[in-house]
């Protein structure tokens, strides 16, 4: 039996009183083998409430007893913490769910005080920055691992307390994500919100890029908007070897097939272009290289590349092949590079 073992979100699936959120989160936490199995060894007992008194070992009176003492113990604790904050609990057919767990000795529920959606109010935040040649791997107090690429931020809480795990990205990281079903871990930009249980995913939203793109190695992740006011509109799930693209500025998006070595490559400093226009290459080879890139012919910057190359590649390399691909001439004075012609292929 998992040692996080989502109770509360298994007794609201059972009542179907889920969210959509809370209904993705239980399909993830079942796709897990074992979960499976314990899922319908409770799903029985819960069925088996249509006729409790044919069961002597089912007894719902007393596990609705049980639930409320659970509950009344809380209420005390809260009292006593903070006396002048009142307690209201809604006592709903999930509840009645729970009880069910309780009284066939399946699970064991803790009613606790409800929290703030964000989990980082009041936390104590950590800020991480890579500078322009770095790429800086981080381990948070999860566990999770983070590398954080060239020119890139992220901010983290001290402590995840609360039912979320939520960070702030500036620019580009890989992650990879220790699974907790009961405390979604959510990445946050400018531009997307990106909501996983427990995977490795690859977020990209540079602050002044075009585009934005969020490409999974694991696992599934569900994408999502970011607005200025209310909730992240929700764009699409992705699974793996898929990246979503999001173009901000013209509201468009498109989902591409990857390859799952290419997902993350700049941790190894290769150059990897899966449908790239123009100008987002030119943009990371004067990254990777140091370089300034002018280009002569700017209906070349709306053109795309598939093209990937090792670690070692030079910049002569690169151009070299893109050069063949797009019929442009390139010339390489020290950091000074200018291209000119070119034609989409």
């Amino acid at each position: 039996m998992s040692d996080h073992t989502p109770w509360p979100l298994i007794a609201k699936y059972l009542a179907g009183e889920c969210s959509p959120e809370e209904k993705l989160a239980m399909e993830w936490w079942l796709e897990e083998y074992d979960n499976l199995l314990l899922f319908r060894q409770i799903e029985a007992a819960w069925k088996q409430e249509k006729e409790p008194e044919n069961d002597p070992a089912f007894n719902l009176e007393s596990g609705l007893s049980k639930l409320h003492a659970k509950m009344a113990e809380q209420e005390y604790a809260a009292e006593e913490e903070a006396p002048e904050r009142p307690r209201f609990f809604k006592i709903g057919s999930w509840m009645a769910a729970a009880s069910i767990l309780l009284a066939t000795g399946l699970g064991y529920l803790v009613v606790s005080r409800q929290h703030d959606s964000r989990s980082t109010v009041g936390a104590v935040m950590e800020t991480r920055t890579s500078g322009t040649k770095d790429i800086v791997s981080i381990e948070l107090p999860d566990g999770t691992q983070v590398w954080l690429n060239k020119n890139s931020k992220l901010e983290y809480p001290k402590e995840f307390d609360g039912d979320e795990r939520q960070v702030y990205l500036q620019g580009e990281a890989f992650f990879e994500v220790v699974p907790n079903p009961e405390k979604p871990f959510i990445v946050k930009s400018d531009r997307i919100s990106t909501r996983v249980l427990g995977t490795s995913f690859d977020v990209r939203a540079y602050k002044g890029d075009e585009t934005a793109s969020v490409s999974v190695a694991t696992g599934k992740v569900e994408v999502s908007k970011e607005i200025k006011k209310g909730s992240p509109i929700r764009i699409t799930q992705l699974t793996p070897q898929q990246e979503l693209v999001i173009n901000t500025e013209k509201d468009e998006t498109y989902i591409d097939i990857v390859s799952i070595f290419d997902i993350g490559a700049w941790r190894k400093e290769q150059l990897v272009f899966r449908n790239n226009t123009y100008s987002e290459v030119i943009a990371r080879l004067e990254e990777h290289y140091g370089v300034t890139i002018t280009l002569t012919d700017k209906n070349l910057n709306d053109c795309r590349v598939m093209a990937n190359f090792n670690e070692g590649a030079t910049l002569k390399d690169v151009l070299k092949l893109l050069s063949i691909s797009n019929s442009f001439r390139y010339k390489i004075e020290g950091t000074e590079v200018s291209v000119r012609g070119g034609a989409c292929r």
